[in-house]
C-alpha cells in the first residue's frame, strides 16, 4: 500500500472527527454541550496538526509554533489569518471612560452609568466581551480541520468525501422521518416538520446538502478520472452490473437523494441555490461545455432562479414580512442597517448582535419569538466587526475569488477543486439571507472546501 492510501493514528483521528462535527454541530446556541466538546476536541487536533510538520516541507517535524509560523507565511491566505487575529484581539482592548464613551454607539451605555450614579470604568472594545470570547472559541472546529486537511499526515479526500456523504444521506433519512412522522427531532428549538436532520435549522440542513452535493460529486469524478485504469481492473473482478455501470447509477442515486433532501427542507434559498449548483456539476462533469455561452448562459439561469425566489410567486420574507410581526429577514435587515449606521466604524464586539436588537425592536411588536442573528452574515459580521470584519472578509475574497477563477480557467482543472468552489460559493451565497457558517458543521465543510482548493492533496 503507497503512502498515499495508508491511515495513520492522525488521518483516522481526523475522520472521526470530521464525523463528530457533522453530527453534533448542527446548532450554534442550541448545541452548547456538543459545541463545547467539539471545540475541547478541536483544539487538541489542532495542536497535532501543527506537530506534524507542513505540507510545503513534507516530513519534516517542528514545533507547533515553528509549524504555525511556516504555514502562516507560506500560505496565499495568510492576509486571512492576520485580519482574524487583529479582529480577535482588538475585541478585548481595555479601554479608558474617556475613550470608549466617545465611540459611536457607546452614549446609551455610559448614559446608564450616569443614571447609576456610578464612575464609568473602563471597558473592551467589545460591548460583550464573554460573548466575544465564546464567538472566537466557536471557530475552532473550522480551523482544526483545516489544519488537519492541510497535514502531510492528513487522511485521503476520497475517504473524507465518504464520511460526508454517509452522513448526508443519513441526515437526509432523518429527515424524512421528521417531516412525515413529525417525531426523531435532535434539538428543541428547531424548524418542526421541515427536515432538519442533524441540524437545528431546516436552511442549514439545505446548505450542507448542498455542499455535500458538490464536495462529493467533485470527489467522485476526480477518483474516475485519476484512477481510471486501476478502476477498471478491478471492475473486472466485480459483477457485471457493478462492470455496465452499477458506480455511477450508485452516484445518481446518491445525488438524486440529496437533491430530495433540499427539496424536503422547503428551504427557499437551498432550492434556488440548488439550480447554480447542478449546473456547475454539470459543467464539471462536461468540461466541452464550458464555452463562453454555455457559461453565461448557466450564470443567467441562476439569476432568473434568483429573481424567482425573490420576486415570484412563492412567499419570502426578505422583500415581503413574515407572519409573525416584526420577525422577518425585511424586518432583521431594516433594524440591521440602523445598527450598522450606529456602531460604525469600529463595530459592538462579535457576539453582540443578539443583546443590541432588542434597543431597535419595536416594543409594541415584542413577543416570546426573539431574534438570534440577523440571517444575513456579513450584515451581522459588519456590526460586530466594523472595519476590522470587513478586512477579513476582503482578505478572504481576494484569495478566493481569484483561485476560484485560476481553477475553472485552468487547462485541466481538477474535478474535487472545482466542486469545492462551488460548495464554498453557494455557503458564502446562501450566508447573504441566513447564518449557516454559524454552525460547526458549515463553517467546518467550508474550511475542509478551501484546504481542497489550495491544492497539493491526495485523493485515494
Amino acid at each position: 500500500m503507497s503512502r498515499s492510501q495508508r491511515i495513520g493514528p492522525f488521518g483516522w483521528a481526523t475522520l472521526a472527527y470530521l464525523a463528530l462535527v457533522l453530527v453534533l454541530g448542527g446548532a450554534s446556541a442550541a448545541g452548547a454541550g456538543a459545541n463545547l466538546l467539539l471545540q475541547v476536541l478541536g483544539a487538541g487536533l489542532a495542536a497535532w496538526a501543527l506537530h506534524t510538520g507542513t505540507p510545503e516541507l513534507p516530513g519534516a517535524h517542528m514545533g507547533v509554533v515553528e509549524s504555525l509560523r511556516a504555514r502562516l507565511y507560506a500560505s496565499p491566505l495568510r492576509w486571512f489569518g492576520v485580519a482574524l487575529l487583529l479582529l480577535a484581539l482588538v475585541q478585548f482592548v481595555p479601554l479608558p471612560p474617556v475613550v470608549w464613551r466617545h465611540l459611536p454607539g457607546r452614549a446609551p451605555v455610559a448614559a446608564g452609568f450616569a443614571l447609576l450614579g456610578a464612575p464609568a470604568p473602563w471597558m473592551t472594545l467589545s460591548l460583550s466581551p464573554w460573548h466575544s470570547l465564546s464567538s472566537l472559541t466557536a471557530w475552532l472546529p473550522a480551523l482544526a480541520l483545516y489544519l488537519a486537511m492541510r497535514s502531510p499526515e492528513r487522511p485521503p479526500l476520497a475517504r473524507a468525501a465518504m464520511v460526508v456523504a454517509w452522513i448526508a444521506a443519513a441526515s437526509v433519512l432523518l429527515g424524512f422521518f421528521q417531516r412525515f412522522a413529525g417525531t426523531f427531532t435532535i434539538y428543541t428549538i428547531t424548524n418542526a416538520g421541515l427536515g432538519d436532520g442533524f441540524f437545528a435549522n431546516a436552511n442549514h440542513q439545505g446548505s450542507f446538502l448542498l455542499m455535500a452535493l458538490t464536495l462529493c460529486g467533485g470527489a467522485e469524478m476526480a477518483l474516475a478520472g485519476k484512477t481510471r485504469r486501476r478502476v477498471a481492473e478491478r471492475r473486472a473482478q466485480r459483477p457485471a452490473w457493478w462492470r455496465t455501470g452499477g458506480r455511477h447509477y450508485g452516484a445518481l442515486a446518491f445525488g438524486a437523494l440529496l437533491m430530495a433532501g433540499v427539496v424536503a427542507t422547503s428551504s427557499l434559498a437551498a432550492q434556488t441555490l440548488l439550480v447554480p449548483v447542478m449546473l456547475g456539476l454539470a459543467l464539471i462533469a462536461r468540461p466541452d461545455w464550458r464555452s463562453g455561452w454555455l457559461v453565461a448562459g448557466a450564470g443567467v439561469l441562476a439569476l432568473i432562479a434568483v429573481g424567482f425566489a425573490l420576486f415570484g410567486p412563492v412567499g419570502n420574507d426578505l422583500v415581503g414580512h413574515g407572519a409573525v410581526a416584526g420577525i422577518s429577514r425585511h424586518d432583521f435587515l431594516a433594524h440591521g442597517l440602523v445598527m450598522l449606521r450606529d456602531f460604525a466604524p469600529f463595530g459592538s464586539g462579535l457576539g453582540s448582535f443578539a443583546e443590541l436588537y432588542r434597543w431597535y425592536e419595536n416594543m409594541a411588536q415584542v413577543t416570546s419569538i426573539f431574534v438570534n442573528h440577523a440571517h444575513d452574515d456579513l450584515l451581522e459580521l459588519l456590526i460586530e466587526t466594523g472595519v476590522f470584519g470587513a478586512a477579513a472578509l476582503a482578505a478572504f475574497l481576494g484569495w478566493f475569488v481569484p483561485r476560484a477563477i485560476r481553477l475553472w480557467r485552468g487547462f485541466e482543472p481538477d474535478p474535487l477543486m472545482l466542486g469545492a468552489s462551488i460548495g464554498v460559493g453557494a455557503v458564502l451565497l446562501h450566508s447573504l439571507a441566513d447564518y449557516p457558517l454559524r454552525t460547526a458543521a458549515m463553517s467546518g465543510l467550508v474550511a475542509i472546501g478551501c484546504a481542497i482548493m489550495r491544492g497539493e492533496r491526495d485523493l485515494v
